[in-house]
C-alpha cells in the first residue's frame, strides 16, 4: 500500500497589510545597505583579487615532463582538454622522428576543475593563481601547444596592487592592500 501524503494547513497571512509590512521590511534592508560605507567593491582594475595557494585557475603544461598518457584528457568532465600528435626527433635514435602525443586546452569548454592537474601522475599540469584574461576572439581561447606552455601575463598586474580578504571581529569581512604588494 502506497503511503499516505501529508497534507499541512498553512496558516493564512494577515492579507493585505502583511505583504505591505514585509514589502517594507524589504526595502528598508535595501536602504540600509545602500548607505553602508563598508560595502565590499573591488575597484577593478586598479585593484584584483590575491588568490591562496591553490586556487584553481589557468592551467599550464610543462612539455618536458609530459609522458603522453592522456589521463588529462580522459578525465576532463567538460571534454576541453584533447591531446594532439606532434612529430619530433627520437632522443634514443638521432636523425629519426616519432610521433608523441600532448594535451592542448580549450578555455571556451574549461571549467576549472582541476581533475586534469590532479589526475597527472608526473605533475606537467599545473594552476595558476588567476583566471581573469580576456580573450579578443573565442578561436583564441583554444591554445595550441606553444601556447599552452606558456604562462599568460596578468594585464591588472602592471597597473594594479593586489587585495586580500580578511575577517575581522567587528567589521566582517575587510579588504586590506596585500602586504608587500606588487
Amino acid at each position: 500500500m502506497p503511503p499516505r501524503v501529508a497534507v499541512k494547513n498553512l496558516k493564512k497571512g494577515g492579507g493585505l497589510f502583511e505583504g505591505v509590512k514585509s514589502n517594507i521590511e524589504a526595502l528598508i534592508v535595501g536602504i540600509k545597505y545602500f548607505v553602508d560605507p563598508k560595502r565590499m567593491t573591488l575597484l577593478y582594475p586598479k585593484e584584483y583579487p590575491e588568490h591562496r595557494p591553490g586556487y584553481r585557475g589557468f592551467i599550464v603544461l610543462k612539455k618536458d615532463v609530459c609522458i603522453s598518457c592522456a589521463a588529462c584528457a580522459r578525465v576532463c568532465p567538460s571534454a576541453a582538454m584533447k591531446m594532439v600528435r606532434v612529430t619530433e626527433a627520437d632522443p634514443r635514435e638521432p636523425g629519426k622522428a616519432r610521433q608523441k602525443q600532448y594535451p592542448v586546452i580549450n578555455y571556451q569548454r574549461c571549467i576549472f576543475c582541476g581533475y586534469c592537474v590532479d589526475v597527472c601522475p608526473v605533475e606537467a599540469l599545473y594552476h595558476l593563481p588567476f583566471h581573469d584574461i580576456t580573450y579578443e576572439s573565442l578561436a583564441d581561447m583554444f591554445l595550441t601547444l606553444e601556447a599552452f606552455q606558456k604562462e599568460p601575463l596578468r594585464p591588472v598586474e602592471k597597473e594594479g596592487s593586489p587585495v586580500v580578504y580578511e575577517f575581522d571581529e567587528s567589521a566582517g569581512l575587510v579588504k586590506r592592500e596585500k602586504k608587500g604588494g606588487a
